[in-house]
């Protein structure tokens, strides 16, 4: 039960016995997996192959083997996943939970330079990779020392690393050490590593399970379509391994593939995302496949309007009722901090849900800081033992995010009701969400500038329906330059992962707002988007 005391919000209290575990995820795994046995927990829709929760715990210990004895990871030793869903990604995290090292999840679809920027963050010793990503992964580690071994996941994941018993003996470690790096994109540029420990992902696992769980009961089959790497799709992957839920993977999104999923293998809880949302809204495929075997559907990763929201629940409910709810989080709070529980019913007016157990939660001025009351709006802000560690080797930035008091400020605007239920209306912050991936402003305009044809540049990102934002440039050209907006789009489309790319367009402008101390002023470019040009 939420309650506020002089406008902040307090969650239950989580009990005693959870905040005083020592376990770390390894152990807390082991357990619940040795429990769960030989039901099935994992099926590749690509290719028909299923894993049991036996088959994840003895593939784990397989591959932690391999790690410790052939490639020598340690204890606080980076080891970096680049893979598309892939029913082996338990395995493998699981595998270097069990030696003491810490996962560094990478999207699969970042180019050269993106890949170069993080693995100069996190270091790490090993990288696993899938097919589809073993060259990008290879030549660009060719130029990191640090970097000791690429391994492909066909490689090290075999028939005989999933169903060989194994008696490795898991590293012992308390667990206020870092147990995955997210990467999530700042204001100011490239991404910044989030490290979580073990603790704040066992706690928020464990809540989840045990009191607000958002399942009916372990019968229940999800959609793994959310990508793993992300904070949304690791959390699934906790989640399908605590509750014993059967877990439906998906690598990629193609319509008919995934109703086809939905209807054959039953899926009654589905994880999606705006964009997908408005697919089940609107996209004349769902009438001819029969989804009747859902019964709740969580939307997150950005915000989704109550229309859409209401729109799928008429649409995919038709004779039946089904929860259609929204969730809200961020990777530095490890990864949700307001949902529904178990026991609503039904959606409550677009809100994100209350605060979960153990968080703490305000809405602040955004003039002078102090906290707001019912429905009025300004910055939310959360502390509680689901805080991130910090930004991986970026003090700075962990200083200007966490206040002295212990506070995120998350920069997302909103506000909550006389029931304590948030909602979120906007961003103070600049990023870009664009179906649900981050894209910093300041990456995009660095490297316009590098064009010799552009003078300055700003990017802001253009509402749209059914991507929530689109990158968009303003560009003043040089003197002479005769760059079109054609030039502009192929350049930047050239040299970024698809998320990054100028979907928006284009505009030519003589200058590019700015306030006195040179910030960018988007908020006036907003105002000057050509409503006549070719978007």
């Amino acid at each position: 039960m939420v309650h506020a005391e002089d406008n902040v919000l307090y969650g239950s209290a989580i009990p005693k016995y959870l905040l005083d575990s020592k376990s770390n995820l390894s152990q807390y795994f082991i357990r619940l997996l040795s429990e769960l046995g030989n039901k099935i927990a994992l099926i590749d829709v690509h290719d028909g192959s299923s894993f049991t929760f036996n088959n994840i715990l003895n593939a784990s210990f397989n591959i932690a083997s391999w790690l410790k004895y052939e490639c020598g990871i340690q204890k606080s030793d980076v080891v970096g996943i680049f893979s598309e869903n892939t029913i082996w990604y338990p395995s493998i995290i699981l595998a270097v939970w069990h030696v003491g090292g810490v996962c560094a999840l990478f999207n699969p679809m970042y180019n050269t330079n993106e890949l170069e920027h993080l693995l100069n963050i996190t270091q790490p010793k090993l990288m696993i990779t899938s097919k589809m990503g073993f060259d990008i992964v290879r030549n660009t580690a060719k130029q990191f020392n640090f970097i000791k071994y690429v391994c492909p996941i066909n490689i090290i994941c075999n028939e005989r690393m999933a169903y060989e018993k194994n008696n490795f003996v898991p590293t012992n470690y308390i667990n206020n050490q870092t147990s995955v790096i997210l990467f999530s994109s700042g204001t100011t540029g490239l991404p910044k590593g989030v490290q979580l420990s073990h603790k704040s992902i066992y706690l928020l696992t464990s809540i989840l399970n045990n009191n607000i769980n958002p399942f009916s009961n372990d019968s229940d089959i999800l959609m793994g379509l959310v990508p793993m790497f992300h904070g949304y799709g690791f959390l699934v992957i906790c989640m399908t391994m605590s509750i014993g839920c059967k877990l439906v993977v998906l690598k990629y999104f193609d319509g008919d593939l995934f109703l086809n999923s939905i209807e054959a293998q039953k899926i009654t809880v589905l994880f999606a995302v705006p964009p997908l949302m408005i697919f089940l809204a609107k996209h004349p495929l769902i009438d001819k496949y029969n989804l009747s075997s859902i019964n709740a559907i969580y939307s997150g990763a950005a915000s989704l309007s109550q229309d859409v929201q209401n729109d799928v629940a008429k649409r995919i409910g038709k004779n039946k009722h089904i929860k259609v709810l929204q969730g809200y989080g961020m990777t530095e709070l490890s990864i949700l901090v307001t949902m529904h529980d178990k026991n609503t019913e039904a959606s409550v007016n677009g809100s994100v849900g209350k605060l979960i157990d153990g968080m703490a939660g305000k809405v602040i001025d955004l003039d002078n800081g102090q906290p707001l009351g019912i429905n009025k709006s300004g910055e939310l802000c959360f502390k509680g033992p689901m805080l991130m560690k910090s930004y991986y080797k970026n003090p700075e930035e962990t200083t200007a995010t966490i206040d002295a008091e212990g506070w995120l400020h998350t920069g997302d605007i909103g506000y909550y009701d006389s029931d304590y239920n948030f909602y979120i209306i906007d961003r103070l912050k600049e990023l870009i969400k664009y179906n649900g991936y981050q894209v910093a402003p300041a990456e995009l305009e660095a490297l316009l500038l590098t064009h010799p044809d552009i003078e300055d540049a700003a990017v802001i990102g253009l509402p749209n329906i059914s991507a929530g934002e689109l990158p968009m440039a303003f560009i003043v050209k040089s003197q002479n330059s005769t760059l079109s907006e054609e030039d502009v789009v192929l350049f930047v489309h050239r040299q970024v992962s698809a998320q990054k790319r100028l979907r928006g367009g284009v505009q030519f402008v003589n200058s590019i707002p700015k306030n006195p101390s040179g910030k960018i002023l988007r908020r006036v470019l907003k105002k000057l988007i050509n409503t006549t040009s070719k978007l």
